[in-house]
């Protein structure tokens, strides 16, 4: 399955975004450790699969992962993250929101509230 590209720019320059599995090595070699979607709990893992998608994608970049650290608004670092985390919520079909027999049922928390004081 291919993930639709999507053009955004930073610092200064429009570079593509499309998350693949050449990005889940480039992280892999960027951080040393294997890719899952644990290891994005950490804010440094998070900007290392930016900078994987950035490069990967646009392999002339001007953008280095120091440039990307220093000089980042945080506008753009929203822009960028965003975009990253779509693509690869598409890539890897994992569903925006609850199915709707998993979503809590008006009066579920009353009921866990209720429950929890027994």
């Amino acid at each position: 399955m291919t993930t639709e590209k999507k053009t955004i720019n930073i610092l200064g320059e429009d570079v593509t975004i499309q998350f693949t599995m050449a990005v889940e090595i480039a992280f892999e070699d960027i951080t040393g450790d294997a890719f899952s979607l644990q290891n994005l709990d950490r804010q440094k893992n998070l900007v290392s699969l930016c900078m994987a998608t950035i490069i990967v994608n646009n392999p002339d970049t001007k953008i280095t992962m120091e440039r990307f650290l220093k000089e980042i608004t945080a506008e753009e670092y929203n822009t960028v993250t965003t975009a990253v985390i779509e693509s690869m919520t598409e890539w890897m079909k994992i569903p925006k929101v609850l199915p709707e027999e998993d979503k809590p049922k008006e009066g579920d928390e009353q009921k866990q509230e209720d429950g929890a004081k027994n």
